[in-house]
């Protein structure tokens, strides 16, 4: 798989790690009440991290529009899917359209045109997200609307791939100048921190079952997930390509996968390894397309 770049393999680890957190923690908390704790930890984190850097600026909209989306809209949306008791196949099923997606909008919106050999990548990795999920088709007695959650998900996700590329082409030009990274970062989980704040006192009280595999998961997703996977993923889309960027989220599904078997012993699945397989051949077509 030298067709992916060790950055990029780093994020797939990292951000897949991210559901494996969400699963050891929601039993113990809301999904309001373990995401504000989640990015009140952020927060503090990350202001270190920032004046060790000496990297403080003021935000500005964008960056406070990017913290909405990426952080408030994806993870609120997506949890409450599964909470309302959406597989994760299903989920990861429609979150597979993001490429399409992204790949259909970056011509028009950041003049990065995909060639044949790309969009053969793009629909073949498709069929390696429906080849991983086929045995979650026969999931569930679940009112219709709630599958609208991923799709919001999905396109929140879309957007700001988008946003962050057309910024990062700005600073290139020398129009505008990117905000480091992690300062970028605490001005979006400050915002996500007001906007959980009511949902997680009216609507949950802030109830949470305090025992360690609860405290574990609130280190593990603040820490690894909200501020080494999104760094890792805005330094990405600052670097590569937006529909590269968003193809990744092809490979989420079967490393998700995997990290389950070794943290959860959930068993190995030939339609994993066989999406896995295709996804992979997929994303190499991209790879040569782009070369």
């Amino acid at each position: 798989m030298a067709f992916l770049r060790r950055d990029e393999l780093l994020f797939l680890v990292l951000w897949s790690s991210g559901y494996i957190g969400a699963k050891i923690g929601l039993p113990h908390a809301g999904t309001f009440t373990l995401l504000f704790y989640r990015y009140l930890l952020a927060i503090i984190i990350v202001a270190v991290v920032v004046t060790f850097l000496h990297g403080w600026r003021k935000p500005d909209f964008s960056t406070l529009l990017t913290g909405v989306f990426a952080h408030f809209v994806w993870l609120v949306a997506i949890l409450k899917a599964f909470e309302f008791g959406i597989g994760a196949g299903a989920a990861a099923l429609i979150a597979a359209l993001q490429p399409i997606l992204t790949g259909a909008l970056a011509p028009f919106l950041l003049n990065e045109r995909n060639t044949k050999l790309q969009w053969l990548g793009i629909l073949t990795g498709l069929v390696g997200v429906v080849v991983f999920v086929n045995a979650d088709s026969g999931n569930s007695n679940v009112a219709l609307w709630v599958y609208s959650l991923p799709f919001i998900a999905t396109a929140s996700l879309t957007f700001i791939t988008i946003l962050e590329r057309r910024r990062a082409f700005k600073a290139a030009g020398g129009a505008d100048k990117n905000m480091p990274i992690f300062t970028a970062l605490f001005w979006q989980v400050v915002v996500t921190s007001l906007l959980l704040l009511p949902f997680a006192a009216f609507v949950e009280n802030f109830k949470a079952n305090w025992v360690p595999e609860f405290v574990f998961s609130l280190f593990w997703l603040a820490v690894v997930t909200s501020i080494c996977a999104y760094a890792l993923m805005f330094r990405l889309i600052r670097l590569s390509p937006a529909t590269r960027v968003s193809s990744l989220q092809y490979f989420i599904p079967p490393t998700t996968m995997i990290i389950a078997w070794l943290v959860f012993s959930e068993a190995l699945s030939i339609n994993g390894f066989a999406g896995l397989a295709i996804t992979s051949f997929g994303f190499y077509f991209m790879h040569l397309g782009e070369r």
